[in-house]
């Protein structure tokens, strides 16, 4: 299986020097990218898959990361950065997937995500001064940048396991590192590099009605594994015992059914967060909601 695609992004901003006195009037981005894919599945017994994936991709700067100032956390204010690229991955995934009588299928994958130019916020200049009166508070000058490099890598494993003609389970794990070079040549922990996820699925089924109940798992990410940009972010993390921000691990058991009442009609009934969690998605900063109870009717013309 193989592909390629061309896209192109303009963006035309105009600057409004009424509030701030911008070094600048106008932004205009023109940028292309050639990205394709290329996948291989091989079946070397029946029951066995083995595959390959390659392919590119391209993030052109929107309209956020080239025309907005706004306070990022106290003591320092991002401002727009007209001069922002594209940023280009290489990705790469091996998977292998096997088949025990169609009772139990094990799968598992490894991939690697390379960033040039990653787009990532960093220290910059505002009419040539590093620091401005934001607020009323001296503040440090941030922007959107061009980093030198980024990359990303980890593993997924899952199974379905069979059970009866009612009963079946299903898991996934995925484990993921991200990694980002600073403007001095270290290297430190990927901001947008997800924390090990999971999901653990028990499903029963018969005639017209379907049940799955569930639990959501979110790992912890530790003050030294957060990004650099957000070790002092003590209002959107939690604090550890040491008084230092984290994320702390979470989980949720959710329910979810559906009955078909007709032909074309079907009834959903769903419980997420059915035991109340506390909780906050990686990097957010919105607590997440409490319990919920949905129903719906849904009709197929």
């Amino acid at each position: 299986m193989s592909g390629l695609r061309y896209s192109h992004v303009w963006i035309d901003a105009l600057f409004d020097r009424t509030f701030y006195s911008f070094p600048f009037e106008n932004a205009d981005l023109s940028t292309g990218a050639l990205t394709g894919s290329l996948g291989f599945s091989w079946f070397p017994k029946q029951d066995l898959q083995i595959t390959f994936n390659g392919s590119t991709g391209f993030r052109a700067p929107n309209v956020d990361d080239i025309g907005k100032i706004f306070d990022s956390e106290p003591g320092s204010v991002v401002v727009p950065n007209p001069n922002a690229e594209s940023e280009y991955a290489y990705n790469v995934e091996l998977g292998i997937q096997k088949n025990f009588k169609d009772k139990l299928v094990v799968k598992g994958a490894s991939f690697y995500t390379y960033l040039v130019d990653a787009l990532v916020r960093r220290d910059f200049t505002f009419n040539g001064l590093s620091q401005i009166e934001y607020g009323g508070e001296l503040s440090n000058v941030q922007a959107i940048q061009n980093a030198a490099k980024a990359y990303v890598y980890g593993f997924e494993f899952g199974f379905d396991a069979y059970l009866s003609e009612n009963w079946s389970l299903s898991s996934n794990l995925t484990i993921t590192e991200g990694i980002e070079e600073e403007e001095d040549g270290t290297d430190s922990p990927a901001r947008h590099a997800a924390p090990t996820f999971g999901d653990f699925h028990v499903k029963w089924k018969r005639e017209k009605l379907s049940t799955d109940f569930f639990l959501n798992y979110n790992g912890e990410v530790s003050n030294n594994e957060l990004a650099l940009s957000e070790q002092s972010k003590d209002y959107i993390y939690a604090i550890d015992e040491n008084g230092n921000p984290f994320s702390p691990s979470w989980y949720t058991l959710n329910f979810r059914s559906q009955y078909a009442v007709a032909n074309n009609v079907n009834a959903t009934l769903s419980l997420e967060n059915i035991t109340n969690q506390r909780y906050r998605t990686y990097s957010s900063g919105i607590v997440a909601p409490g319990s919920n109870l949905i129903l719906g009717i849904g009709y197929h013309f």
